[in-house]
């Protein structure tokens, strides 16, 4: 599998393509994916199985914070990307995972959700 990451709900297109260099700077491809494709598996988004038509596009409510997902990864380039990550300071990236036999085929709003709760179960506010 091609080391994928997966960006979700980064407005900002100049930090989008900030991200996108220091991505590419570790030669890992990226794909930014649009609010209409939040319906499709993580799979798919990913390149590991085809696109199918659905009926409709997704039409829930963006993403409140940016999400990435990281597919086909060694811990050891994880562990390089995510410390590439933490010196940039233009947006921060609380929500990571990586894509597992399990998650990918779950739809990316699906993992959005369980990704999110699983973030405020570790870091709880207040």
């Amino acid at each position: 599998m091609k080391e994928t990451v997966l960006m979700f709900a980064i407005p900002d297109k100049g930090v989008r393509n900030d991200v996108r260099n220091i991505f590419a700077s570790l030669k890992v491809q990226v794909k930014y994916v649009e609010r209409p494709q939040y319906n499709r598996t993580l799979a798919s988004l990913a390149g590991l199985q085809p696109m199918k038509d659905l009926p409709l596009p997704y039409d829930g409510p963006e993403f409140e914070e940016p999400l990435l997902i990281f597919a086909g990864f060694e811990d050891k380039k994880l562990g390089r990307i995510i410390d590439a990550l933490k010196t940039y300071d233009k947006c921060k990236f609380p929500l990571k995972a990586v894509m597992t036999e399990t998650s990918q085929n779950w739809a990316a709003a699906y993992a959005y959700i369980h990704i999110k709760a699983e973030h405020e179960s570790l870091h709880p506010k207040g």
